[in-house]
């Protein structure tokens, strides 16, 4: 069979097979955002993120430092959605002749910005010359008192995002429009904002991990990224349309252009939110967007209307 009739997550699970096991210390493998491994007293988690041109950026609308720190950023998420600070980053990159010493130094200002910033330190990684466009590959440590998996939900719980969803996708889209880079963010601008959104996403950690049940990062788009976690946990789930968090910015702008930001918002995807569950009572500053359920899975419009959703959103090979 082709793998675009299995998909990527079909292609996971058969991988994830064919690896089964459980070897003392390891306490989450394939299915999860990272690894966990128990060494000692300590829970060691190590990601793994790629990005190839032409799939996840384009140079024609991406500077190198906006390449950089999403590089970077899009691996701390994954730390973070298993409740998890970030450690050591290891960088490998594919590089095209054609490139100058300067675009790589520039893809390094932008790691080593956000790095400064989430307290990551730069500890190597491996260049080879590409024939096939540019090719980045990255690894990135962290530990965590309580490793978070997506495998934790339980029903009753609710569901929870902590951020606005859907500003990455219509940034993608304004950003194909234009054509061009975008150099400078110091404009207020709704629609420039939407663009740093995607081209360069700031990813922030959960409150009260304690209490959290289940979490992932929001990559692949919220009906997709629920779906894994009522996968891995073997329960359903009820969200309301109208409990979506949208930011004024893609609601002004989707408006404009006639594209309902709600459907951005559940499947667009590269929003890098942290979704989770945790027991209803939990003090958050994040969303409340539905709850979990013993099977099923329904989204509930503004009119009370209940339909099955499927785990739409971004998938590779489809």
């Amino acid at each position: 069979m082709r793998l675009s009739g299995v998909g990527e997550f079909g292609l996971i699970k058969k991988l994830r097979d064919m690896c089964a096991g459980s070897p003392p210390g390891l306490i989450a493998g394939i299915g999860d955002d990272a690894a966990a491994v128990r060494t000692g007293n300590r829970n060691i988690l190590v990601t793994s993120d790629m990005m190839i041109e032409g799939v996840h950026f384009d140079l024609s609308f991406t500077t190198f430092y906006q390449l950089g720190y999403k590089f970077l950023a899009v691996n701390i998420s994954d730390i973070f959605a298993m409740g998890g600070r970030p450690g050591y980053f290891f960088a490998s990159l594919g590089i095209p002749r054609s490139f100058r010493t300067a675009d790589i130094e520039e893809l390094y200002t932008g790691i080593k910005k956000i790095a400064d910033e989430s307290g990551v330190t730069v500890a190597g990684g491996d260049t080879c010359a590409s024939g096939a466009g540019f090719v980045l590959s990255g690894t990135l440590t962290g530990e965590a008192k309580r490793v978070i998996k997506r495998s934790g939900a339980k029903k009753g719980d609710g569901v929870f995002v902590t951020d606005t969803l859907g500003d990455s996708a219509m940034g993608l889209r304004l950003l194909k429009r234009r054509g061009r880079r975008v150099r400078s963010f110091s404009s207020s601008a709704p629609r420039l904002k939407l663009m740093k959104r995607h081209l360069m996403p700031e990813p922030r950690p959960a409150g009260n991990l304690s209490a959290i049940t289940s979490m992932i990062d929001v990559s692949d788009g919220l009906l997709a990224d629920l779906g894994h976690i009522c996968d891995e946990s073997r329960v359903g789930a009820v969200i309301y349309r109208d409990k979506i968090p949208v930011s004024a910015e893609l609601a002004g702008t989707a408006k404009s252009m006639n594209i309902d930001p709600v459907e951005l918002a559940l499947r667009g995807g590269e929003d890098y939110a942290l979704l989770f569950t945790a027991p209803p009572g939990i003090r958050t500053r994040a969303f409340r967007i539905g709850e979990i359920t013993g099977k099923g899975r329904f989204i509930i419009d503004e009119k009370g209307r209940k339909a099955v959703f499927k785990s739409e959103g971004y998938e590779h090979f489809r």
